[in-house]
């Protein structure tokens, strides 16, 4: 299983209070195609989502998210990359 990242953007921006409109949609087409919802992050504005997905590939999110007629920006498989215990944030 890979790591799998799908980028969302809403206009307009969506009531952060609610939560992501598009889980009702794709949430029953994630079982079928074996994929699993890992964690999502919302910008504080309500304009643009990635949701982060474990799956075969990123083909199989694709088609989940055709599957429930929800736009996406892109999706892509990615490797996780993390700080070490200590370091600080730069920035």
């Amino acid at each position: 299983m890979a790591v799998i990242m799908v980028e969302e953007r809403f206009d307009p921006p969506i009531d952060l209070s609610q939560g992501s409109p598009v889980a009702d949609k794709v949430s029953p087409c994630l079982p079928v195609y074996d994929v699993h919802w890992l964690s999502s992050y919302i910008s504080t504005d309500g304009t643009k989502c990635v949701c982060v997905y474990q799956a075969a590939d990123a083909e199989t999110v694709r088609r989940v998210y055709r599957t429930a007629e929800v736009p996406f920006v892109a999706v892509w498989a990615a490797s996780p990359l993390h700080r070490s215990e200590g370091d600080e944030p730069s920035g």
